[in-house]
């Protein structure tokens, strides 16, 4: 009698097991996944964040301010001066449209001359204003005397129908002024 050799599988049984078992779950994976109801959901939609960011070095503060319409605004105050100034990016062009000029000195009440090296904070707020005829920018711009605390509280004029568009540089509007070493409002 003649023996035949008998062929190794190509693939071994053990491995070939192996490979079906992952494809098995692999495929009752997806299906659980795209098939039992509410799994289609899409995620939940998160709040949309407004940052404001402030920085100060000894002769400057700048800091940036949320505006109308998705623009922004970006305010530098300059302490040897006391001139705040600022602008609105204009979209269309990539340059500065809206301009905004103030100063604050005779506002935190430093008498001409007074103030040799005056120290300033500049911070920006979110608040709804509803003035008049001026429309202003949901924003606030807050700035504070650092040898007094004295504060100034500054609207923006701007709308967003306006939108960034150059000319002349608008004054900011003092609302408030606040002393908090028993000083009181003006």
């Amino acid at each position: 009698m003649m023996q035949e050799k008998i062929k190794p599988p190509l693939v071994p049984t053990r491995q070939l097991y192996l490979l079906a078992g992952f494809v098995l779950v692999f495929t009752v994976g997806y299906i659980v996944g795209f098939v039992v109801p509410g799994q289609n959901v899409p995620p939940k939609q998160f709040p949309v964040i407004h940052a404001m960011t402030s920085q100060a070095d000894d002769s400057f503060a700048a800091c940036t301010v949320p505006l109308a319409g998705g623009t922004e605004g970006f305010f530098i105050l300059d302490f040897l001066t006391g001139d705040i100034s600022g602008g609105v990016i204009n979209p269309m062009t990539s340059t500065f449209g809206a301009t905004f000029r103030h100063n604050v000195l005779n506002d935190l009440g430093f008498q001409p001359g007074e103030g040799k090296n005056p120290k300033f904070l500049l911070v920006a707020g979110q608040v709804e204003m509803r003035r008049g005829r001026t429309p202003m920018a949901p924003a606030v711009l807050y700035v504070t005397d650092g040898a007094s605390g004295t504060t100034a509280a500054y609207g923006i004029p701007y709308s967003s129908q306006r939108g960034a568009v150059g000319g002349v540089a608008v004054p900011l509007v003092l609302l408030d002024v606040a002393q908090p070493r028993g000083g009181e409002s003006q």
